[in-house]
């Protein structure tokens, strides 16, 4: 049985001058022209802060000695020293990221649904109530609720982030746009071990109290900032709501070019609506959607396979553990995300010249060699101040090395990569997936590090540097190139099911976008016709 689909020959014409726009337009005429959706895209990246800002503070929380000593036990018993039991450790790392797995399913149903706009305001909103748990709470369980409640809520943020800046932005600055989602959860752990770094020495309550307050700055801002935004061009075409988006792309800079850049996004929809009917999360699952939604959620996973957690999360407690001073401990901890905001920055000119795929290999190829580093480091005894310091290094370059590329590099692709039309869920199921391994990743970790259980210390740099290994060779055979693509021209290629490592040298021309349906072209004066078979569309 034959499906028919017709497009009006000035709709294609139109698309086709959007196709060469974007491909002409620079860096710079972009940041001019389309200055408003930059000012948007920068207030959509900023509540990755609070991704970066929870998970620090709750992290790190075990390395202040107040409340090691309100939520912990003496060890050696008589010594004066606090420790967290280690499934204390675990409990109030799994809290946000238990919170972040279920919300990445939630935001991404909404934000096609409703568009992320109106999801940020929902969700930033609730939170205000769920952070308040978080500073009233005086027991280990009711931190921990207070975390896992707010993570649900706040946890979408990776998911409406990179939907909202990948729809607003021109494709010359969507790389950089997404890139600085990342630099956002940096600047997040910067601040959380900055507030800590001025509060550890308390030996009062506030100790561990102030940084839970000081979150609330962060939800307030980016409730009004949403409903100052406009809801992005795509996500109001997706639902019939055609002047809507003219009136949105008129505030995002375009003026001359609304006409052909609306045409632009109701040929990809039409496209990809024949492609796929239904829009439920069992399409991303379905077809060429399940290879798009396979790429997001390992190359996502990939992050925590290196050894983020250990860099991010743990950093205080692993200089700790290395046989460095509390106070000294924090410092190290401040230079670690100082460098990481550093590397983000890098990351931009160095992701225009490399591309998504190449970034993402090198620098995980880096990071491999420099977990491997710190685990021979960990095999010098505990005396060894060369080694001690070694170690702190290595993982300092560890986090420079990884927001320079794999960090970054990451939300630029799940947000590229989906199909427009389930973006948001394919962002959700690319979230949710890697925040398991994450949990399990979690799990683990103090156990293994912690000298009265198993007591591997720096050795867990051999457990990430052989998951990362198998980290590169995936990506080396499966990852794509997205960089100077469109979305349309993104549904060609994973239609045409081109190799990832032929997607950057693949040469579409104007009628590509009908030749993935399988069928022939026919310019008439006022239709196009295409036909294709229901067994190539589900292909």
């Amino acid at each position: 049985m034959d499906t028919k689909i017709v497009l009006d020959s000035a709709l294609i014409a139109s698309s086709k001058a959007t196709t060469r726009r974007e491909h002409t337009l620079t860096i710079r005429q972009a940041l001019v022209k389309h200055r408003t959706a930059v000012l948007w895209a920068i207030l959509f990246c900023l509540p990755n802060v609070i991704i970066g800002y929870e998970p620090t503070i709750v992290g790190t929380l075990v390395g202040v000695p107040a409340f090691r000593k309100k939520f912990g036990y003496e060890h050696p018993v008589g010594s004066g020293t606090y420790i967290l039991a280690p499934s204390w450790i675990s409990a109030f790392a799994y809290a946000p990221a238990i919170g972040y797995m279920l919300s990445a399913l939630w935001s991404g149903w909404c934000v096609d649904r409703f568009g992320p706009r109106k999801t940020l305001i929902v969700a930033m909103t609730l939170s205000f109530a769920t952070l308040l748990l978080e500073v009233l709470g005086n027991s280990a369980a009711t931190i921990f609720v207070g975390d896992l409640l707010t993570g649900l809520l706040v946890g979408g943020c990776p998911v409406l982030g990179p939907a909202y800046i990948s729809e607003i932005l021109p494709v010359c600055l969507r790389g950089i746009g997404l890139s600085c989602n990342n630099l956002s959860q940096v600047l997040g752990s910067l601040i959380g071990i900055v507030v800590l770094r001025g509060t550890e020495s308390r030996s009062d309550k506030w100790a561990y109290k102030i940084p839970f307050i000081t979150e609330y700055a962060f939800p307030l801002i980016f409730v009004v900032g949403a409903y100052l935004a406009p809801e992005t061009p795509w996500s109001l075409a997706k639902r019939g709501r055609f002047e809507e988006a003219k009136r949105s792309l008129q505030r995002t800079g375009y003026q001359d070019e609304v006409e052909d850049t609306l045409a632009h996004i109701k040929e990809t929809i039409t496209l990809e609506s024949e492609l796929s009917a239904s829009t439920s999360y069992a399409d991303c699952f379905r077809g060429t959607n399940l290879r798009r939604t396979a790429i997001c959620a390992i190359a996502y996973s990939g992050q925590f396979f290196c050894g983020i957690n250990l860099a991010a999360s743990y950093c205080t407690y692993f200089f700790q553990l290395a046989g460095l001073s509390t106070d000294r401990s924090f410092d190290l901890s401040c230079g670690l995300f100082a460098l990481g905001v550093v590397g983000n920055i890098l990351s931009w000119p160095l992701m225009t010249i490399w591309g998504r795929r190449d970034g993402y290999i090198w620098t995980c190829s880096l990071t491999t060699l420099l977990m491997f580093i710190v685990g021979f480091l960990g095999l010098a005894s505990d005396s060894n101040k060369g080694a001690m310091y070694g170690k702190a290094v290595g993982l300092l370059l560890f986090n420079f090395v990884y927001n320079i590329g794999l960090g970054p590099i990451v939300y630029v692709l799940i947000a590229e990569l989906p199909s427009t039309r389930i973006r948001g869920k394919t962002l959700g199921i690319a979230c949710f997936v890697p925040h398991a391994f994450y949990i399990s990743i979690t799990a683990g970790l103090p156990y293994a590090m912690d000298p009265a259980k198993a007591g591997w210390g720096a050795k867990v740099g051999f457990l990430f540097g052989g998951l990362s290994t198998l980290v590169v060779l995936w990506a080396f055979f499966y990852l794509p190139e997205s960089k100077d693509r469109t979305f349309e021209e993104l549904d060609v290629l994973f239609e045409r099911k081109v190799s990832a490592r032929n997607f950057a040298r693949t040469d579409l021309t104007d009628f590509d976008r009908t030749e993935v349906m399988n069928g022939t072209v026919v310019v008439e004066e006022s239709v196009v016709e295409m036909k294709h078979s229901e067994k190539s569309a589900e292909a």
